[in-house]
């Protein structure tokens, strides 16, 4: 943090970015498979960010990370991007930031934070050799279709 502290202060070093540097929030490949069907982003922890893994993190305590997450991994809201924002393999970060985010109450968010978690849990079980994809992947799709039907209903479509 003494680097961070330097750069804060030293009228030659590059203000740009500093604020942004070691602080939680979610990501993204910046290259989408073209027969995609997610843009799968996923929650990061306090890093350096880089243009390889697009980083964006919510400045409001009523959009958790975790809800900007769920939305980007959501059917509708991909369909929405490709449709209406960007229709090539390259996610940009304004893309992302172009995409509509209702403000969830704190009842929305109580429904869907459970369903995160769960897909959480689940992909932390394979990265840990405790299960396969194949073993969660019941659990996962049936988690997935819960987030799906929120964001569907949330959105009124």
């Amino acid at each position: 943090m003494l680097i961070l502290q330097f750069l804060k202060t030293d009228p030659k070093a590059r203000y740009q970015g500093y604020t942004f540097f070691f602080k939680e929030g979610f990501c993204w490949n910046n290259v989408l498979n073209p027969n995609a069907r997610l843009l799968k982003a996923k929650m990061k922890s306090a890093s350096v960010n880089d243009v390889g893994s697009m980083s964006l993190s919510s400045l409001s305590e009523f959009v958790p990370n975790y809800y900007l997450v769920c939305l980007l991994n959501s059917e509708l809201l991909f369909d929405y991007y490709r449709e209406f924002i960007n229709c090539t393999v390259n996610i940009q970060i304004n893309d992302i930031r172009q995409i509509p985010v209702i403000i969830p109450s704190v009842e929305d968010l109580s429904k869907v934070k459970p369903d995160f978690e769960n897909a959480v849990n689940l992909k932390k079980s394979v990265a840990k050799n405790k299960a396969t994809e194949e073993a969660i992947s019941v659990a996962l799709n049936t988690t997935e279709m819960r987030i799906n039907d929120f964001i569907e209903n949330l959105y009124e479509i």
